[in-house]
């Protein structure tokens, strides 16, 4: 894959993640930590797993091997929407330029920090954008029920159309 269209995904990762976390600052804290049908057990709980699996993995792209530690098991306190919220502008930054610092050779080189698992950087962070589509869904499902839609959160409506031209 090409740096340029992967960056189109990570900023569209990075726009539809403030797109939902915007939107979850209107629920009450009730409705942001009571148990719901969510794969983590609250919006809040699937939040901060969202944005742990992409810090975890960009770690991972440079050579940081986190293991099953969390985010929060290195100093990063995640305890409340607000602090969640400026976390994840700060990662969705790091994950756009750690895109940006590759060529297309860094991009599709294998990669891993044990030989028994490489892969393509590329594909890790079309892992992190997926993942973030998976759980985003869950969450908008659960803001729209709560009242609160988050709109379209499709990949086009991330980007302005009709897309610039190259000529």
């Amino acid at each position: 894959m090409d740096g340029q269209s992967l960056l189109g995904f990570v900023r569209f990762h990075a726009w539809a993640n403030d797109t939902i976390l915007t939107t979850t600052a209107g629920l009450s804290e009730e409705e942001l930590r009571r148990p719901a049908v969510l794969d983590h057990g609250s919006a809040f709980e699937t939040i901060r797993h969202l944005v742990d699996v992409d810090w975890s993995w960009r770690e991972f792209c440079v050579g940081n091997d986190v293991g099953d530690t969390y985010v929060w098991d290195h100093g990063f306190v995640l305890d409340d929407l607000p602090a969640i919220h400026a976390f994840c502008l700060e990662e969705d930054a790091r994950l756009r330029g750690f895109v940006e610092s590759l060529d297309d050779a860094g991009l599709n080189e294998p990669w891993g920090t044990r030989p028994d698992f490489r892969i393509p950087r590329w594909l890790v962070v079309a892992h992190v954008v997926n993942h973030g589509t998976q759980h985003r869904s869950e969450l908008a499902h659960y803001l729209t029920k709560c009242g609160h839609s988050p709109g379209d959160l499709d990949l086009l409506d991330a980007f302005e159309l009709p897309w610039p031209s190259d000529g």
